[in-house]
């Protein structure tokens, strides 16, 4: 029999195995391997080794599952709601009974079994002790993390070029500001632009809220989101295809602290209904992590939702959306000298702010900072996993970035932030061009994989698909492929790139070899479009061949249609000729016949 039954000690939720008293064998992903090196490691390997020294503690582990059970015993041994049901359909999966039950519905009975299973394992949940570390996320209570702002990047290739020229010209951006006014609107200068094949930034205006305290003469007012404080756009001219818009968003007090508050909140077991299915479990400690990184991501979506609806783009109608960056900085976690200790593990899990375990993303132009890469827990990952994320102690930043023009010290984080604006669209720039390249190798998946449905017949339908498909894709990628490689010219490099280096993280034993990131995005950029370029003539050679036969049998088709439509003319025409004349017509068809 192919069903398996549940035993009654054993409940498997969100990764863990967790046995009942009968036998307590617990597996988290929190155990880390002891290692011994010997006395020649460096002082932040016999760091590493000391933590991993500090063992987890099996009989403690082993009392506070009895004491769950204890609690909230085992399903079927009691008469709770659940417990009835339950009781039933083992009693029909068991002894004598089971040979009566047919395969199918034994499965389907297996089925409910876990079904009811899921509310004994919840109730269990709620009682576990909120201060172990296996079932509760514990962030120190010295740390806290600030966000200051956040990056947002839109593309406009050609096929987008009428969204963008329309979005310019209405909202308003730049209308006030009077010294760049000489040299026409945004819309009028970036038209210029894309015909000289432009490499440069271009701000495009400010917008802050009606009572905002920013004086700039050139601000567009508007009713922004209640974590935004300000908004400065700036757009840049890639060869003569591509037009990328960015949107620095310096976050309010409440967008600043609104992540901390979440991931530092006491949260609760969730139970999520999923219709008849079994439904989903999880303990404080996946809750915790999962609403942290969905406030990470509504800020995100919000600055993504806000751009999109005044000048979306490409990346506007991709499932990923907007790729993002966004300024974290922690009150004690540094990540440039130490790597994550078991008690920052998991608070970084639940950021999604993960460091690499080999290496650093460093810049000299973001002195004192990493970057990191989104990690998201659980799908849907796309959005999450489309954003980077700025991550350094305050004061290691603060220090490292004392620059007159910016007020006196302390700073606050929005103000670090503005510091390395620069270097941050810069590398966002880079990024997105990867990005960019990657969503349309999955556009042209669907589109080969597709072809076969899409394109069996030519209807006027089909044929409008058909030249949407082609004045979009192939239009766009042969240009945007040239012009975007000027990213990594030599020129653009030293007068408007920044360097980022992964280097080996701080304390490894055998670190590797520190390498290029920028350099690596390129080589990623390269392969990606030469494969596209090929695939796409390819696959226009083949519809090209496509279409001219489905022309020609459709001119066949046709041609049989119109030699049915003159039969049936020359019959009626004859019917009603014999009809007006009688047997005299009659007799004259047949003389003509016998003489044919």
């Amino acid at each position: 029999m192919s069903a398996v039954e549940p035993r009654e000690n054993e409940i498997e939720a969100d990764g863990r195995k967790v046995e009942g008293p009968s036998g307590a064998d617990t597996s988290t992903n929190s155990a880390m391997s002891v290692s011994d090196d010997g006395d020649d490691s460096t002082p932040e390997v016999r760091d590493l080794e000391a933590a991993a020294d500090t063992a987890i503690d099996g009989d403690a582990i082993s009392q506070e599952v009895q004491r769950a059970y204890d609690l909230v015993p085992a399903i079927g041994t009691r008469w709770r709601w659940y417990d009835f049901p339950y009781r039933v359909l083992r009693w029909l999966l068991t002894g004598w009974r089971r040979r009566l039950v047919p395969w199918r519905l034994r499965l389907r009975l297996n089925n409910g079994l876990n079904f009811f299973n899921v509310f004994n394992h919840y109730e269990r949940l709620k009682v576990e002790l909120r201060t172990s570390p296996l079932r509760n996320l514990v962030v120190p209570v010295d740390e806290e993390v600030a966000q200051g702002a956040i990056w947002v990047v839109e593309f406009f290739p050609p096929s987008f070029y009428d969204d963008l020229f329309r979005s310019l010209r209405k909202n308003g951006w730049g209308d006030n500001d009077f010294i760049g006014s000489i040299d026409g609107s945004n819309a009028e200068q970036i038209a210029r632009a894309r015909r000289r094949s432009s490499l440069r930034w271009s701000r495009l205006g400010t917008v802050a809220n009606p009572t905002a305290r920013y004086v700039a003469m050139d601000t567009h007012r508007e009713v922004l989101p209640a974590e935004f404080d300000l908004i400065e756009l700036s757009g840049v001219q890639i060869g003569s295809s591509m037009t990328a818009v960015i949107a620095f968003i310096q976050l309010s007090e409440q967008g600043q602290s609104s992540l901390n508050e979440v991931w530092k909140a006491d949260h609760e077991p969730v139970f999520e209904w999923r219709g008849l299915r079994r439904p989903r479990t999880e303990d404080r400690y996946f809750s915790a992590i999962r609403a942290t990184q969905r406030e990470r991501q509504r800020l995100h979506d919000i600055a993504r939702s806000w751009l999109s609806e005044r000048c979306g783009g490409f990346f506007a109608q991709t499932e990923a959306r907007q790729p993002v960056i966004d300024f974290n900085m922690f009150q004690q976690f540094d990540p440039t000298t130490s790597v994550a200790s078991r008690d920052m593990g998991a608070p970084l899990r639940a950021l999604a702010m993960e460091t690499n375990y080999l290496f650093n993303y460093v810049s000299p132009q973001i002195p004192g900072a990493v970057l990191v890469r989104g990690e998201a827990l659980r799908p849907p990952r796309e959005a999450l996993e489309n954003c980077w994320g700025v991550v350094g102690s305050y004061k290691v930043v603060s220090d490292a970035n004392d620059r007159p023009g910016y007020g006196d010290k302390p700073y606050s984080v929005g103000t670090l932030a503005a510091m390395v604006d620069d270097a941050v669209r810069a590398f966002l720039l880079h990024y997105a061009v990867v990005h960019y390249a990657r969503q349309l190798d999955e556009q042209a998946a669907t589109q080969r994989d597709t072809a076969r449905s899409r394109h069996r017949s030519f209807s006027p339908r089909r044929l409008d698909a058909l030249k949407h498909e082609l004045l979009t894709f192939s239009v766009d990628l042969p240009a945007v492929a040239r012009d975007t490689g000027q990213l990594w010219s030599p020129t653009w490099r030293r007068w408007e790139g920044l360097d980022v280096r992964g280097v080996p993280a701080p304390g490894i034993p055998s670190p590797p070899e520190e390498f290029d990131l920028i350099e690596q995005l390129g080589q990623s950029r390269t392969q990606l479009f030469e494969s596209l370029i090929s695939d796409d003539a390819a696959y226009r050679e083949v519809l090209a061949t496509t279409s001219s036969l489905g022309a020609s049998a459709a001119s066949a088709r046709l041609g049989s249609r119109a030699l049915f439509v003159s039969l049936a003319s020359l019959f009626v025409s004859v019917t009603t000729l014999i009809a007006v004349n009688g047997s005299v017509a009659w007799s004259r068809i047949v003389e003509w016949l016998a003489n044919f």
